[in-house]
């Protein structure tokens, strides 16, 4: 007789069914758990992209306002520094102009100065222009007071060889020694000796003798010491040894005044045709050391010799007379070449 326990499944069969049940529920539990994973992945990729779009716009709005502030923090520094720069400039262009006045005026008033330079050198130029004509009024002045002095002495040796020829010449009767063989009338010669007055010449000799004689008889009490020619009629003084000497020549004595450079008695009194004063000149060595100048007024208030032209205008220069200026011209040339060369 059949019984139910026959229906029953066997442990095997139950196990069998149980795991066949167990792993079909765990593919379905796995199915899903990969759907779900699938759609976890899906949705938190679209919601991290949107999170990170979401990210990078306000990153950009962000990084826009900022460098908008920056760009107008550097604006505004630019800005600052491009006025102080043009207020500088300003102050800078002021500063250098005052600058450049205050040294012109300083180097003019204690250093040096162009335009008293100018002065200075037409100042100079002109005193040595008015120094070479002193130097060759001097030299003309000099030659003329040594053509005297040489007429003078060759007029005292003819008035002494003429007075001792005196008697050469011709008498009415007798010709003389010099005298125009053929004719009766004197010659050159004869009318120099004739053009000297004998007798008033010797009536004043032996005044002019006696008055010396009665002044300094005590002193040449012998007459040995006090020798007169001949009768007393002729020179006193034509005794003296060089008086006779005709033919000996006299020591030359070279002529150093235009040379001399010290303040000699020659110099005491200097061929000016007007005085100079201490206002005309400029003290000093020049206008770059500090010195007085004079002004324009005194400048032009001076008075202007018309001979100083015709000297400058018909002077010739001459060697020897340089030497006399050449100690002031040295000076003045030396002064140029160092003005030159600054």
């Amino acid at each position: 007789m059949a019984t139910v326990y026959e229906f029953l499944p066997i442990e095997f069969d139950y196990y069998a069914e149980l795991s066949i049940r167990s792993r079909l529920a765990e593919a379905r539990r796995y199915s899903r758990f990969h759907a779900v994973v699938l759609l976890q992945r899906i949705v938190r990729g679209h919601l991290i992209r949107k999170h990170f779009a979401w990210l990078s716009k306000n990153a950009l709005t962000i990084q826009c306002a900022f460098r908008m502030h920056l760009a107008r923090k550097a604006y505004r520094r630019a800005l600052i520094q491009a006025v102080r720069n043009k207020h500088n400039k300003r102050y800078n262009q002021a500063a250098t102009k005052i600058q450049a006045l205050w040294r012109g005026h300083y180097s003019r008033n204690k250093k040096f100065c162009y335009y008293s330079y100018r002065r200075w050198l037409r100042e100079v130029t002109e005193r040595g222009k008015r120094r070479a004509a002193e130097a060759v009024e001097f030299g003309i002045r000099t030659k003329v007071d040594d053509l005297k002095m040489l007429e003078e002495e060759a007029r005292k040796w003819l008035a002494f060889v003429v007075f001792k020829l005196h008697h050469l010449l011709r008498t009415y009767v007798r010709a003389g020694i010099y005298s125009k063989t053929g004719t009766s009338e004197l010659s050159e010669f004869e009318n120099l000796l004739n053009s000297i007055r004998y007798t008033e010449y010797m009536k004043r000799l032996k005044k002019k003798y006696d008055e010396f004689v009665r002044k300094y008889r005590p002193r040449f009490s012998n007459k040995r010491l006090f020798p007169i020619i001949g009768n007393g009629e002729d020179y006193w003084y034509l005794s003296l040894p060089e008086m006779y000497e005709l033919t000996a020549q006299p020591p030359e004595v070279e002529d150093t005044r235009h040379i001399n450079v010290h303040h000699g008695p020659i110099h005491k009194k200097p061929f000016l045709w007007r005085k100079v004063t201490s206002s005309m000149l400029s003290e000093g060595r020049g206008p770059f050391i500090a010195t007085r100048i004079p002004s324009k007024e005194s400048l032009k208030s001076e008075p202007r010799d018309p001979r100083f032209d015709l000297y400058v205008q018909h002077y010739k220069p001459q060697p020897n007379i340089f030497d006399y200026v050449d100690y002031h011209i040295n000076i003045v040339l030396l002064k140029k070449h160092k003005i030159q060369k600054m």
